[in-house]
Parts: C-alpha cells; structure tokens; sequence
C-alpha cells in the first residue's frame, strides 16, 4: 500500500467516524424533542420530576431523631471482626478489595 493510499483510507475511516458522530447527535435530538411532546401520564416524568429530584438534592439531609441502638451496632462490629478474622489468609477473597501496591 502506498502512502497516498494509505491517506485515503485514513481520510475515509474518519469521515465515516464523523458522519456515524453525527447521526448520533441527530438521533439523540429527535428522540429529545419526541419525550417532550410524549404525555407520560398520571406519574411524575421528564422535566417535572428532574426539578422535584433538584430540588430534593439540594435541601439538606434529615438527621436521623435518635441514634443506632447499641446491639444493632454491636452486630455490626461482630460481622467486621468476623470478616477480618475469616480472610485473614486470603486478602484477595475479601469483600472489599484493596488496591495492590505501585511498584517502581
């Protein structure tokens, strides 16, 4: 294959790769306008629920009115200690994996 050959393929496989970009941007707009015109019926969909969730968003965080109970937080330290001590031998079958150390 010669370098003006070689051109011409590369030139073709990127227009190929805009035009392919492009219809998809298309497509994405069309089916953009279509959901607006769509009436998604009693429930809350679109627009209206995005703004509900935005504003949900960014009302602070209810604090819980009491704290956890002390058994509900003792079963929770049994099941870590237990985890701890069952993979101890095996770091890599625990359920939180660790990252491996960088090697220079």
């Amino acid at each position: 294959m010669s370098q003006s050959e070689a051109w011409i393929v590369t030139a073709l496989g990127m227009t190929v790769v805009f035009i392919g970009l492009l219809l998809c941007v298309a497509f994405i707009e069309l089916f953009s306008r279509i959901a607006k015109r769509v009436t998604w019926g009693e429930g809350r969909h679109g627009e209206a629920a995005h703004a509900t969730t935005s504003r949900a968003a960014t009302e602070p965080a209810a604090m819980p009115s009491e704290p956890v109970p002390a058994d509900i937080l003792a079963v929770i330290a049994t099941v870590v200690e237990v985890e701890r001590k069952l993979y101890w031998s095996r770091p890599d079958a625990r359920q939180t994996p660790r990252r491996p150390a960088l090697q220079s």
